[in-house]
């Protein structure tokens, strides 16, 4: 009869073996009373670990609060110092960007339907992003779109896929109001969209 090795006795005891082992293990241990000894002394040898380590002193607490930034005490894999110094700097561009001038922190995201008809303009609260839909924007292709302010000055450029009808707006605006006009591929002026960015106060 071959007798299961200390090894395999100690992964079973610790419940390291794969079901697989653990049957082959368990029916060995059913009609062999070599290893049923074995697999007891390596229980008792196990409880008599587990009992030294619980029983060993706590160490105590450091009053030396910077101790752990000492090299003998500090050891990190290189990478985790890189990884902890880039979270922190993304947190830091977050919280500045974020509370810049001291304003409340924007919505993440707004979401306006214009029309090309005078009236009163539509408000949004500021937001990081503006989702905008012009409704009745022109099919066409190679349509270019700008956002200005009131003053005229540009603030936003790009292209418009006038099949969705859709342009989002990457870009945090102040309150005020603004005017979105829309471009064919010569350049000449479409349609012109107002709305405001308003707080909700």
């Amino acid at each position: 009869m071959v007798h299961q090795t200390e090894e395999q006795l100690e992964f079973y005891a610790l419940g390291r073996l794969t079901e697989t082992q653990v049957a082959a293990v368990e029916e060995h241990l059913l009609v062999c009373s070599v290893c049923q000894d074995k697999l007891d002394e390596v229980e008792a040898y196990a409880l008599a670990m587990r009992e030294a380590i619980s029983a060993e002193p706590k160490p105590e607490p450091q009053t030396d609060w910077l101790a752990w930034l000492r090299p003998d005490n500090f050891r990190l894999p290189s990478w985790s110092m890189a990884a902890v110094g880039g979270f922190a700097a993304l947190a830091l561009a977050t919280g500045v960007y974020l509370n810049r001038g001291g304003t409340a922190p924007a919505a993440p995201l707004a979401t306006l339907q214009l029309t090309a008809i005078r009236g009163e303009m539509p408000a949004v609260v500021p937001a990081r992003e503006t989702d905008i839909t012009l409704s009745d924007a022109p099919a066409g292709v190679g349509l270019h779109a700008e956002v200005v302010d009131s003053t005229g000055v540009m603030v936003w450029s790009g292209p418009f896929h006038s099949d969705a009808r859709k342009m989002l707006l990457i870009r945090q605006l102040p309150e005020g109001s603004y005017f979105i006009r829309l471009y064919d591929s010569g350049g000449r002026l479409l349609h012109e969209y107002g709305f405001a960015v308003r707080s909700s106060r």
